[in-house]
């Protein structure tokens, strides 16, 4: 009891002399500026506090946000998507939820590849992953961790996932460190190193050849990613430290412009130098006419994309990007009709993989196995329907006049939960069939709620299962979308029970 009260007695005191001379400490910084009510700021004190722990005892007083490792290496607490618990294979999940998880990955991927397009996801490792060896004792895990477990289930599924643990790891070595000491990116060594596998893989996976660029590395440039300095609280003038940094020698001009996030138009671009383009702002996309692949890239990122983003830049004709938090589900497929990129890549850090964010639904309307079961509620050759754009149909063939000849089912209802549509065309040119829907009565058609397949040249057969209520509520179909002549085989609509 004596014990607790001496202890007591000193807390109270250094607590006074701290109060004291804080005053003292803030005069000049507060003082000066008449802003007397920040003379008792602690934001010095702690910063001093937090060095002197770092630096002496190689302890973080702010563990939740930093933690200390060895050899004056610094990684990201457990405040930033539990990388921690993900890192020590403590992480609370069951494998019911990864597997649900890993459906709704492999949905989405489907729903690209039915375009036409070519899908990947890539994982940049966390740091604590490639570097295990500095990070503190407690922390260190050699088990299964939940990344293994996705990898394991996506692999199953046949889901397009580029795991870049092992890779980096075995092109690690001590005169060329992979990732920041005292930040938690990848370096731009490191992020050239996911650049390359990352071409290569969608080259082996989908049999093409993009063209990788040709650059050079230039090192001993003297900088860092100071991000976990900040989260001590340390300001640059008291922790001045530097270690060795890379660039790319990179100065080819591209034109690049930013993208409003509602109505997603394209703003003017402009000619600049080869940027490095973080997505967490604005949305933005690249032009560049002297691309050695004609090939429009859809990247979805977070932060890890910046120190390659020169390189992608330099690789695609076109890219659009997007922070990976910022569009998914509904608005992402909308952009994604709308721009039609070849190849879409979501890369993003091992920690945030996990997330519902990825795996937002896209439009309930889904390309199903083309049959002719089930109750037959409409037939293009039978029923009535209300035409527009003067189309004309005569024993099955049609001759557009205009662009987007449309037909709206008004008439139709049904008490049904699902309805399938079937449509056998063949088509004397490419174009597109759209359909637009409705989520009430009363709305307007437009393009955001919108679903359209390429049409190729030669016959077509597409079959679509979708929510019943988009046919009550008068189902607007563009069977084309351009001048030619087609000859329709099959256009019908059926109850799913």
């Amino acid at each position: 009891m004596k014990n607790k009260k001496t202890v007591i007695k000193y807390f109270i005191i250094m607590s006074i002399i701290i109060i004291g001379i804080l005053p003292i400490m803030n005069f000049y910084q507060y003082a000066i500026k008449y802003d007397f009510k920040k003379l008792f700021n602690t934001d010095k004190v702690e910063m001093y506090i937090n060095y002197a722990f770092y630096k002496i005892l190689n302890k973080s007083l702010e563990y939740n946000k930093v933690i200390t490792g060895k050899d004056d290496f610094l990684f990201l607490g457990n405040n930033s998507a539990q990388v921690l618990h993900k890192t020590q294979g403590i992480y609370v999940y069951n494998e019911k939820d990864i597997n649900n998880w890993t459906k709704k990955l492999k949905n989405i991927q489907t729903w690209y590849e039915e375009k036409g397009i070519k899908f990947i996801i890539v994982i940049a490792p966390n740091k604590h992953t490639v570097y295990k060896e500095k990070l503190p004792d407690w922390v260190k895990y050699t088990g299964k961790t939940i990344t293994d477990d996705i990898l394991e289930c996506s692999y199953k599924k046949n889901i397009n996932i580029l795991d870049l643990r092992d890779f980096l790891i075995s092109n690690k070595s001590d005169e060329k460190l992979l990732y920041y000491k005292y930040g938690t990116h990848w370096n731009y060594y490191g992020a050239s190193l996911g650049y390359e596998k990352t071409i290569e893989y969608l080259n082996s996976l989908y049999d093409i050849n993009i063209e990788k660029l040709k650059y050079n590395i230039v090192d001993n440039i003297q900088g860092y990613d100071r991000g976990l300095i900040r989260y001590l609280k340390l300001k640059k003038s008291l922790f001045n430290v530097s270690e060795n940094d890379y660039t790319f020698n990179l100065n080819n001009k591209l034109c690049h412009g930013n993208i409003n996030q509602n109505s997603f138009k394209l703003n003017e671009c402009k000619v600049i130098n080869n940027p490095i383009i973080f997505p967490n702002n604005e949305p933005s996309y690249i032009i560049n006419k002297n691309a050695n692949n004609d090939q429009t890239l859809l990247l979805l990122a977070d932060s890890f994309s910046g120190a390659n983003s020169q390189l992608y830049n330099s690789t695609f004709s076109k890219i659009f990007r997007w922070h990976i938090k910022k569009i998914n589900g509904k608005k992402l497929a909308n952009f994604t009709l709308k721009q039609k990129p070849n190849i879409v890549i979501y890369q993003i850090v091992e920690r945030g993989l996990y997330n519902d964010y990825i795996v937002k639904n896209f439009p309930n309307i889904r390309i199903v196995k083309y049959t002719n079961s089930g109750n037959k509620i409409f037939d293009i050759n039978k029923n009535k329907y209300d035409k527009k754009n003067k189309l004309i149909i005569k024993e099955k063939e049609f001759i557009t006049t205009h662009s987007d000849p449309i037909i709206i089912l008004n008439k139709l209802k049904t008490k049904s939960k699902l309805v399938r549509i079937n449509y056998n065309l063949d088509s004397s040119v490419k174009t597109q069939f759209q359909l637009f829907y409705k989520e009430n009565e009363n709305d307007k058609y437009t393009e955001k709620n919108s679903y359209n397949i390429a049409i190729k040249k030669g016959n077509n057969k597409i079959s679509l299962s979708m929510p019943a209520k988009y046919i009550n509520n008068d189902l607007r179909v563009d069977l084309v979308s351009t001048i030619g002549k087609y000859k329709i085989n099959d256009f019908s609509i059926y109850e799913v029970k």
